[in-house]
């Protein structure tokens, strides 16, 4: 997929700001939609543009950041000189990147607001994945927390 509104999306990373040695990053993301999904908007560019440069690449959704893993919650999400939300997404994971959901976050996150016992569908790519895990991607790279 190729977003024409964002330079972010469809400019090639230079040869220059590729990283010789593959490293791994770690996105942490534990901030839900209370500021209007501003930093999910920072980490999901942080973890494309990662993506992009060829580094193996994880967003953890986490606390109020698993508000995020699931279908519908992105969308309508854009901030100004950025593009939207849900295609920034699913361009980091056509680019690669994986994105992880905490179990027990999942378990409280996953039902709508309202009471209603059906639980949202997670987004497609979307996996189940403990602190050991993210421990262990971050463990020879960096990892950044929005």
């Amino acid at each position: 997929m190729q977003v024409a509104t964002s330079p972010v999306v469809t400019t090639p990373v230079p040869p220059m700001y590729r990283v010789l040695e593959r490293r791994h990053c770690t996105v942490i993301l534990v901030t839900g939609a209370d500021d209007g999904g501003m930093r999910a908007t920072l980490a999901f560019t942080a973890a494309f543009t990662a993506a992009s440069m060829e580094q193996p690449t994880l967003v953890f959704l986490a606390g109020d950041g698993a508000h995020w893993g699931y279908e519908g919650r992105a969308d309508g999400v854009r901030m100004s000189g950025f593009p939207a939300l849900a295609d920034l997404i699913e361009s980091f994971v056509e680019a690669g990147g994986q994105i992880g959901l905490c179990p027990p976050c999942d378990g409280a996150r996953s039902l709508p607001a309202g009471g209603s016992a059906q639980p949202l569908a997670r987004l497609p790519g979307v996996r189940l994945q403990g602190m050991p895990s993210v421990l262990a991607h971050s463990a020879d790279g960096s990892a950044l927390t929005f």
